[in-house]
Formats: structure tokens, C-alpha cells, sequence
């Protein structure tokens, strides 16, 4: 249960507020695939197996057919099929999907949208207030009678039922997504959205519990981009692609369209990597609190693009959905942190109608708020979104034409000064030639396991000659805490390498110390660091976890029970442990939830 932040006080709302989406596992799209489809161990008219076949019509536009099966006879029937049809790019099982409730610990509800001042939308509000910009919401649906979004819900698509609609939602979710986007701004109504004058384009692909299928959301997405859609905001997520859903995603670019999803909220399952959000093109956005740290439910991982705020989110909510009818909720999940990026997106959009999905990225992306180590990083990605930022990143702020500038005053200096300025010159003709070191370093970037002892590589060069005995100053950072460093040494060939033990995600940086003869210079890398697990069987009904740099952090012991990973038993992380009294011939595996520091993972599957 979520609780509604209001002016006037909180009120509960009925409805369970969710994250990101869970969608199933698949291939690639718009090249051959793998047909080896996996069928479920009980197939019968109760429990139909639903077999999605992605094609392509003759404009590159995805095509999807669902056809179910209640035998395997005729399930092997469809498969073969399809495979045998012209233009099949994907085969499938249709796996349902169904919503994943962000943690909420002892998370408190923020003061009411300090998002908004948060990512300066008032200052961007001068510049942009998404006009004339349509964004797809593909989700639960949108209530188009809210009143805080009076006019701003076009009709939509339901792809569940394959109709015209999608402006009602049962969930709730869809419409606080909507709400962030596009809720009105100065009708004395509740809340205000980022871009108060773009419209939404709801499309439901999911039940009002919050279940659906992968088809539908490739169906949507197509669909969307169909019918007018500029942006398209996905608060889904899962651990493996679809070739139905790649299809669908790279259509959507390929018509200019652009896409942000959420990048998952499975942290503490050892932040899986999540499909849509790491399909190529997509925006993928993590979630920070109040304080501009990143969320702890957030997923990190080199497919994260930016964050945005994603806890306490007080946003637009069916009425009827909370008990006391205002018609508000605070949420938290990257569920909420995704449709900040999307509505930004369209601030740009309509400050700049030309521009391609590319330039929003870019625009999103080089003027972040860079948070956590410097640069790009797996829980920020490029950093925290700025609205008005990037609309002054559009507008070239800084850009060319103040260089411009530069150069002339430049010209100017050296015509008033010539004189003293070559008598100067001819003083540092005369004297030692400056140094201007170059270090190049082995990694840009590497991922190791708790305890391994590191080695980085740096080589300082003069041009192309190795600057040997070069005094340097070598440190090491932990978890974004301060830099410890040690002095050292060049080897012959201007190597130096810096070692340490992983112990926690760390930066390494080399510097060559300034001097009258040299410019100083320096160079950095990064690490992540993931815990070690195993898990082996040590008797009938019995298995044994060994594990490495999580002592002391959440430990779940998860059986596969028809098709699906459940949880069996939880444990506080210890080195060893010996897990009894389980199921025989069962199939188990274990996941170690991240740390600030260090990442979670999943064991191999066991049998007890």
C-alpha cells in the first residue's frame, strides 16, 4: 500500500503502487533466430500456451500473431509453422508479465513535487512547456476523466483487447505516470505535470492487476508510433528481450520516435540488466530520492542512461482508487523516475521540432548533473537530469558563439601587446623546452569479482618516447569516498602499475606532478566489484552456499516451481551456510542483493 501526500494531509490509496513491469525472456529481432522455444511442462485447455511469431511486412513495419495451443502436439504444430513462414524473425512463448512493487522500506513521502524544483522544470517552464508534443504512455492505461488531466488524454488503443480506448485505468499506475508528463499547470487542480502542455497518448497493455503479455506491449509500441507518438514512456521492465518487443522498439527509432523506460527495480536481487531499458536506442532511467542519491530499489548497470527522481513522486491517481477520492498518490519506483525523462524529452521536442531522438539524448545526457564517482557511472548513468539545462544545451549557452568571441578578444590581445610580448617570448625561447605528458591507461573501464587483486597499467609518454624514472603520484578511491594515494615511479618504458585489492566498486586515478619544465596531467578508470557465490548440493534435500564480500546482506533462496523463480527462504549473507530440509530433486539458486558498493548475484542452478 502506497499513501496519497497532499497540502491538506495523507490518505491511503486501495490500489498497490507498483515499479517497473516484469516482461519475458526472448531473442533478437530483424535478424534470424533460434528456434529451440521452450515449451511449458504442462500444457492443457486450462493452462493454453500462447506462441507469438514477430514478422516483417514489406515497409520493415512489425507484424505479431498470437496463436494458443492446449496440447504440445499442437504447440509443436504452430512452432513449425512459423518457422516455415516467409519473413519470420522471431518465435516465442508468449510469457505473461506481471508488475514488481518497488521496496518501500522506511522511505518517507517527500514535500509535495520537489521534483520539480529539483530538476529546475520552473526555469524551463520560460523556454518550453511540451506544446504540440504527443507521448505514448504504454501501461494500465490513463483515467482521461481526472481532472488534473482534463484535455490533455487522447483517445488511445487498448492492446489487451485489440480496441480503440486505453483513457481508463483500473491500475492506477498509467495515470501517475500521465500525471508527471502532462498534468495541468495553473488550473488550481492538485499538481502540476513537467510539460503541462503536451498531450498523452494512453495504451494499455495491461490489466488492472497489473498483468499482461509481451505481445501486447509490442503491439502498443507499433501502435504509438502509428498513430502520432513523439515520445513513448515505458515504466516496464525484465531480465531478458523479446524479439517481438526489439522489433517493435527499433521500429519506433527508425520513425523518429523517441523511447524512455525504466531501468528496473531489482537492486536487491543483484540489479539484473533490464529489457526495454537496455534495447539499443531506448533512454534508459534510474531513480534517486530527495537528497540526489541513487534510490535503493534502482538497478545499476552500464545500460543505465540518466536518473531522475523516482521516490515519494506525489502524481495524478484514479479517484476511485483512494479512499478518500482526491484523486492523488506518492509512489516510488524507476516506474516514476522514467516519465521525468520522457516529459523533459518533450520539453525539448517542442522547444526544438526538428530535432531527432539522438539530439535528445544527447541534449539529456550532456547536460546531467553528474552524481556519485565522476562521469559516467553504472547507478547514475550520465547523471540526473536538468530540464533547463538542457534546453540552454539546445540554445548552444556557451557554445560556438562565445568562442567566438574568445578568438577575437585573442586577436585583439596580441595586436595591443606585440612588443612586450616578444621580449618575453624571447626570454622562453631561451629557456628549457616544457614537457607535455600524455597517459594512456590500460582500462577504461573493468568489472571483477570481490578480492581480486588488480592490476592497472598506466604508460606516461613524451609524444612517442616513454618517460622513464617520471616522478607520480598514484591513488585510489572506495566507494566514492576520498582519494588515499602513494607516491612512485616510472619503469623504463613509462609504465607504472597500480595495484590493489577489490573490496568495493573503485576509482584508480595517475598523476604526473606540474612543474616549471612540465604541465600537469592525470588519468582515471573505474571499477565495479560484484560479490561470489556458490551453491552446491551436499546431500539429499540439502545444499551448500559459500559466499564472498556480501557477509551480512540480504541472501534469498529462490526454487523454480512451474517455470517460475519464487522465493523460498531468506537469509542474512554469512560465508558459509547449509540450507536443509528442502525439497528433493528441486531446483534452486541463490541471489545476494548490491551494496553501495558492491554488486549482488546469482548463483548457478543446484538440485537438492
Amino acid at each position: 500500500m502506497r499513501r496519497n501526500l497532499l497540502g491538506r494531509g495523507i490518505a491511503a490509496v486501495t490500489a498497490a503502487a507498483l515499479g517497473a513491469f516484469a516482461l519475458p525472456t526472448g531473442s533478437q529481432a530483424f535478424s534470424p533466430v533460434s528456434y529451440g522455444v521452450a515449451l511449458p511442462a504442462a500444457i492443457s485447455a486450462q493452462s493454453p500456451v500462447r506462441i507469438v511469431t514477430t514478422s516483417l511486412d514489406a515497409t520493415g513495419r512489425p507484424v505479431f500473431r498470437v496463436r494458443e495451443a492446449t496440447d504440445r502436439t499442437g504447440a509443436a504444430r504452430i512452432i513449425t509453422s512459423a518457422r516455415k513462414a516467409a519473413g519470420t524473425v522471431g518465435v516465442e512463448i508468449d510469457r505473461p508479465m506481471h508488475a514488481l512493487e518497488a521496496p518501500s522500506g522506511d522511505d518517507t513521502y517527500r514535500e509535495y513535487q520537489w521534483d520539480l524544483d529539483k530538476i529546475s522544470v520552473p526555469d524551463a517552464w520560460q523556454q518550453s512547456t511540451g506544446d504540440g508534443v504527443v507521448v505514448a504512455v504504454i501501461d494500465t492505461g490513463v483515467d482521461g476523466t481526472h481532472p488534473d488531466l482534463d484535455g490533455n488524454v487522447l483517445i488511445g488503443y487498448d492492446a489487451i483487447d485489440d480496441v480503440e480506448g486505453g483513457d481508463s485505468d483500473g491500475n492506477g499506475h498509467g495515470t501517475h505516470v500521465a500525471g508527471t508528463v502532462a498534468a495541468l499547470a495553473g488550473n488550481d487542480e492538485g499538481i502540476a505535470g513537467i510539460a503541462p502542455d503536451a498531450k498523452v497518448l494512453p495504451v494499455k497493455v495491461l490489466d488492472a492487476d497489473g498483468t499482461g503479455y509481451s505481445s501486447d506491449t509490442a503491439e502498443g509500441i507499433v501502435w504509438a508510433v502509428d498513430n502520432g507518438a513523439q515520445i513513448i514512456n515505458m515504466s516496464l521492465g525484465a531480465s531478458t528481450p523479446t524479439a517481438a518487443e526489439e522489433a517493435a522498439v527499433e521500429y519506433a527509432r527508425d520513425n523518429g520516435v523517441t523511447i524512455v523506460a525504466a531501468a528496473g527495480n531489482e537492486r536487491e536481487e543483484g540489479s539484473p540488466t533490464s529489457y526495454p531499458a537496455a534495447y539499443d536506442g531506448v533512454i534508459a532511467v534510474a531513480a534517486t530520492d530527495e537528497s540526489d542519491r541513487v534510490a535503493g530499489y534502482s538497478n545499476r548497470g552500464d545500460y543505465v542512461d540518466v536518473a531522475a527522481p523516482g521516490s515519494g513522486v506525489v502524481s495524478t491517481y484514479p479517484a476511485d482508487l483512494t479512499e478518500d477520492g482526491d484523486g492523488y498518490a506518492a509512489l516510488n519506483g524507476t516506474s516514476m523516475a522514467a516519465p521525468h525523462v520522457a516529459a523533459v524529452a518533450a520539453l525539448l521536442a517542442a522547444y526544438q521540432p526538428d530535432i531527432t531522438p539522438d539530439g535528445i539524448e544527447e541534449a539529456l545526457e550532456s547536460s546531467s548533473v553528474d552524481l556519485g564517482r565522476a562521469g559516467f557511472d553504472a547507478d547514475y548513468g550520465n547523471g540526473r537530469i536538468d530540464a533547463a539545462a538542457a534546453i540552454d544545451f539546445l540554445a548552444g549557452d556557451g557554445g560556438d558563439g562565445d568562442g567566438g568571441d574568445g578568438d577575437g578578444g585573442d586577436g585583439d590581445g596580441d595586436g595591443d601587446g606585440d612588443g612586450d610580448g616578444d621580449g618575453d617570448g624571447g626570454d622562453d625561447d631561451g629557456g628549457e623546452e616544457r614537457v607535455l605528458p600524455e597517459i594512456a591507461v590500460g582500462y577504461s573501464e573493468r568489472h571483477v569479482a570481490y578480492g581480486t587483486r588488480t592490476s592497472t597499467p598506466f604508460t606516461i609518454t613524451d609524444g612517442e618516447e616513454p618517460l622513464a624514472g617520471q616522478e607520480v603520484e598514484a591513488c585510489v578511491s572506495v566507494g566514492g569516498g576520498d582519494w588515499d594515494c602513494e607516491s612512485g615511479t616510472t619503469g623504463d618504458d613509462g609504465e607504472y602499475a597500480l595495484r590493489h585489492t577489490a573490496t568495493g566498486a573503485f576509482d584508480v586515478r595517475l598523476t604526473v606532478p606540474g612543474s616549471d619544465t612540465m604541465d600537469e596531467v592525470s588519468a582515471e578508470t573505474s571499477y565495479t566489484v560484484q560479490a561470489v557465490v556458490k551453491a552446491t548440493r551436499t546431500g539429499k534435500g540439502a545444499i551448500t552456499v559459500k559466499v564472498t564480500g556480501a557477509a551480512g546482506q540480504k541472501m534469498t533462496l529462490q526454487r523454480l516451481v512451474k517455470g517460475k523463480w519464487t522465493t523460498a527462504r531468506t537469509y542474512t549473507a554469512t560465508g558459509n551456510r547449509k540450507i536443509t530440509g528442502l525439497v528433493r530433486s528441486g531446483s534452486y539458486r541463490v541471489v545476494l542483493a548490491s551494496t553501495t558498493t558492491i554488486e549482488g548475484v546469482t548463483s548457478g542452478t543446484v538440485k537438492a
